[in-house]
């Protein structure tokens, strides 16, 4: 088995207030593209979706982690968390290994916190991924303990990766986005 395990925390200045931050955040089906390595496959309801995580490591071996995953926001404390839900409508995920392949279910969770600052808002969150796989057959002369320190080491880096390209990306999409929105109620 292939344990892989990862979180990080991240703070970031965001160029909105926070109502108008955590409206931007709290669609998850449109910032599921701003995580690299990740892609929406599937949108269940407007706060529910599944997402493939996905990535060749070792320039042979693909990984593929599903998680289904629901967003719930609470607007007075102007906090957003994305966590792993059992959706009775999607077809479970059935592990699979081949030679250079191993796919399989996970969880995924965001926990973001949004703080004003005025015309900004400071935007603190914590990004974890936890799955058990298969390892590929083709890893499977590996000894354990080599296997286990490449995956942590390869995770570590993809989540550092994660975290820091949803910043990048979605504070520059912010702009096309801001152009459109439409505040409830105005």
């Amino acid at each position: 088995m292939i344990n892989i395990t990862g979180s990080i925390t991240r703070a970031f200045v965001f160029p909105a207030i926070p109502e108008v931050a955590l409206a931007y955040y709290s669609d998850l089906s449109r910032v599921a593209e701003f995580l690299p390595h990740i892609s929406l496959v599937h949108t269940y309801a407007y706060n529910q979706i599944r997402m493939l995580y996905e990535t060749v490591e070792l320039g042979a071996y693909t990984i593929q982690i599903y998680s289904d995953l629901e967003c719930s926001v609470d607007w007075k404390k102007i906090l957003l968390r994305v966590y792993p839900v059992k959706i009775e409508t999607a077809a479970p995920v059935e592990p699979e290994t081949s030679v250079r392949h191993s796919t399989g279910s996970g969880l995924f969770a965001i926990d973001a916190e949004f703080f004003d600052m005025g015309n900004q808002t400071r935007v603190e969150y914590v990004i974890r991924l936890k799955a058990e796989l298969e390892r590929p057959l083709g890893m499977r002369l590996m000894p354990k303990r080599v296997v286990k320190r490449i995956a942590q080491s390869i995770t570590d880096e993809r989540v550092r990766e994660i975290a820091d390209g949803f910043i990048k990306q979605s504070v520059e999409a912010f702009p096309e986005w801001e152009a459109s929105y439409q505040p409830v109620g105005k």
